[in-house]
């Protein structure tokens, strides 16, 4: 099974989800950005991005079953490039045997300007949407990167703010007590992405969410909590003007550094997820809150 159509400014390829498709939907991509004239880090951008996701596709959409069809739909939307992948199996959705998306998808997000993961309107299936242009978003968190120097000073070892835009986090500010080196690597580490991630949970519950590391867990090879020995990380979803979640708040503690929080200390967090942050009185107002915990 093999199609394509054309429609001037916009093309679509459909084939089986196998591991051979992966490379021809890249290649099909890349050379639809390259014609339409994208300058070659965005083209390389769209590549490695549609790899990613037909790469999932094709890992979860139809596990346990004869592979169905996953589709690559490219258009020009003015100076952006639009890419559309789906599938009709069950989706992207993480299985209790696999690792999960959550670094691939984060890898995409990094990449596209935007990122949208949505279920099929007709029959079952995940359409991921990513949008492209020529120049990055650069993260904006107007007040927020102080909060990674009140964290280090009150009760962490680590801490970073993440942006939350075009729907997936972006690294604005990070630091790591008394290494200069793993705050650098850390400032340039892809934030989680939504699925799977348990730091992604304080977006929708919102307050603060405290996960404790389980030595009998294994870490992920290369992630923030191995790179950085992490023995437990709070989350704290940081509303917008519109009271809709805006940024993410994170910092923990290395082994033998700072300790768990204490309950009193995780209350005074979860109400200051409702404040604004970004403003200095607020700080002050948490900064003595935490002084007491």
């Amino acid at each position: 099974m093999r199609v394509w159509t054309s429609t001037g400014s916009g093309a679509t390829w459909t084939l089986p989800a196998v591991p051979a498709t992966v490379g021809r939907m890249r290649r099909h991509a890349a050379g639809f950005a390259s014609g339409m004239g994208a300058p070659a880090e965005m083209t390389d951008a769209v590549a490695l991005a549609v790899s990613e996701t037909v790469a999932n596709a094709v890992i979860h959409a139809y596990a346990g079953r004869e592979p169905g069809p996953v589709g690559v739909q490219c258009r020009a939307d003015g100076e952006r490039l639009v890419v559309e992948v789906s599938d009709e199996g069950v989706g992207i959705a993480a299985r209790d045997d696999s690792p999960g998306l959550g670094q691939g998808l984060a890898l995409v997000g990094a990449l596209a300007q935007s990122l949208a993961i949505a279920a099929r309107t007709h029959g079952p299936g995940t359409i991921v949407t990513m949008s492209f242009a020529p120049a990055p978003v650069a993260p904006q968190a107007p007040g927020l990167e102080p909060l990674c120097a009140l964290a280090l000073e009150r009760v962490a070892d680590v801490s970073c703010v993440d942006v939350l835009s075009g729907g997936v986090l972006r690294r604005a500010a990070a630091e790591v007590a008394g290494d200069p080196e793993l705050a650098a690597w850390l400032r340039g580490a892809l934030p989680p992405a939504k699925p799977g991630t348990a730091t992604w949970g304080a977006m929708w519950d919102g307050g603060a969410q405290l996960i404790v590391h389980d030595d009998g867990v294994p870490r992920s090879p290369g992630g923030t909590g191995e790179r950085l020995d992490l023995a437990w990380w709070v989350a704290i979803a940081l509303q917008g003007p519109d009271r809709l979640p805006a940024a993410l708040w994170g910092f923990g503690g290395r082994e033998g550094g700072r300790p768990v929080p204490s309950e009193r200390v995780m209350r005074a967090l979860a109400g200051a997820a409702r404040a604004d942050l970004a403003q200095e009185t607020e700080r002050g107002r948490l900064r003595a809150s935490l002084a007491l915990g």
